[in-house]
């Protein structure tokens, strides 16, 4: 059994109605006011494909991009050829601001776009993964936006990739370079500096835009056959080239679900877990992704694998808000995750701590009763046997 507080759609509604009467930024229901509109529509001519998002979107658009219902739209919008907007990600352009998606862009679960002090604007074949915010800056082709990244003001140069929880804030990134993760870039020094991609990054980045660009194929539709229903709340995963088989996510008995969660494909959730608002637990690229009993799950958490592997997250765990964990992930037992961190390609022993702002994204093994401090970030074995235990 499934409890909820409300209806999914019915608070959807509720929230559009809040914004139209509490009026924000000059949008109401995601429609700007006309004399803002009209002048992000003048600055910027739409070219041949582009689509200009005037009111919350619902499933495909018809230059074969995809954008999900639960997608938080304010201001003016463009979304070129190919793109994929998954659930829960914002996008907010100021009056008189604009945002522009390229060609076969995609934007992951609960990444946040926002134009504020000026337009935003990204190339083609760009990848914003899950919990990624960029603001007010211009992007260059074949970018991308690791876990929980943070780029304001920047000028970011084709083929460059800034990763899991970095910020970077009014610098010029070179093209073809390679942030660190976990670190904070404002001197222009220190990014001239930066090492360049390696054919290893050229072939992740591919690969990611792949998988992206058939999610958007994929979820048209499953759309197309089953109507917004199909993509929303708990449902199916899309048929693509790398899951060839639809199948329904499994929960156990006594579940919460609260607003906006989305749960796809071959989910498998223990008995008495609690999902927290705009959650997304994707098994539509690598599967399975199995959650097990007891779970505590916060607001704004994702849950997504790479293909061709899975996660799996034992007994008990405590997953606080805005955290990313994505397979390959192996977690045990009493797994504690504080607030806005990114736990990817790890093994996790039983009874282990991740402090707020952590970040583990190499192939490791954290050992039972690890404690990785706030903010640390761990990539080799030699740094995660060096954490202290409980």
């Amino acid at each position: 059994m499934i409890g909820c507080g409300c209806d999914d759609r019915r608070w959807r509604m509720l929230l559009d109605r809040r914004r139209a009467l509490l009026g924000g930024a000059g949008v109401a229901l995601g429609l700007m006011s006309a004399p803002g509109r009209a002048a992000a529509q003048e600055a910027t001519p739409l070219a041949e494909g582009q689509v200009l998002l005037e009111q919350l979107p619902v499933g495909p658009l018809a230059n074969g991009s995809f954008v999900s219902p639960y997608v938080e739209l304010h201001g003016a919008v463009v979304v070129g050829r190919g793109c994929f907007v998954a659930s829960n990600t914002l996008l907010l352009a100021a009056p008189d601001r604009l945002i522009t998606l390229g060609d076969e862009n995609n934007c992951q679960d609960n990444a946040y776009l926002t134009a504020a002090e000026a337009n935003l604007t990204f190339g083609a074949m760009v990848s914003i993964a899950h919990q990624a915010v960029v603001t007010d800056s211009v992007v260059g082709d074949f970018t991308f936006f690791g876990f929980r990244a943070r780029v304001r003001n920047c000028t970011v140069g084709a083929g460059t990739m800034v990763m899991h929880n970095t910020v970077v804030e009014g610098v010029t990134l070179p093209p073809n370079r390679i942030t660190p993760s976990g670190v904070t870039i404002t001197s222009q020094a220190v990014a001239d500096a930066l090492p360049e991609v390696t054919p290893g990054h050229e072939t992740f980045k591919t690969e990611v835009q792949q998988v992206n660009h058939a999610f958007a194929a994929g979820y048209t539709a499953l759309y197309e056959n089953g109507g917004v229903a199909a993509v929303e709340g708990v449902g199916p995963n899309p048929v693509t080239p790398f899951n060839p088989t639809a199948i329904e996510p499994q929960l156990g008995q006594d579940v919460q679900l609260r607003e906006m969660v989305r749960i796809v494909g071959d989910v498998h959730l223990g008995d008495r877990a609690r999902i927290g608002q705009r959650t997304a637990i994707r098994a539509d690229e690598g599967a399975p992704i199995v959650i097990g009993r007891n779970a505590r799950i916060g607001n704004r958490v994702t849950f997504h694998a790479l293909e061709h592997t899975g996660l799996v997250v034992g007994d008990t765990a405590t997953i606080g808000e805005e955290c990313v964990l994505h397979g390959p992930l192996k977690a045990g037992n009493n797994l504690t995750c504080e607030d806005e961190v990114v736990l990817f390609r790890a093994t996790v022993e039983d009874n282990v701590i991740l402090r707020e702002g952590a970040t583990v994204v190499g192939d490791v093994i954290l050992r039972e009763g690890t404690i990785v401090p706030e903010h640390t970030v761990i990539e080799t074995q030699e740094q995660a046997d060096a954490l202290p235990r409980r």
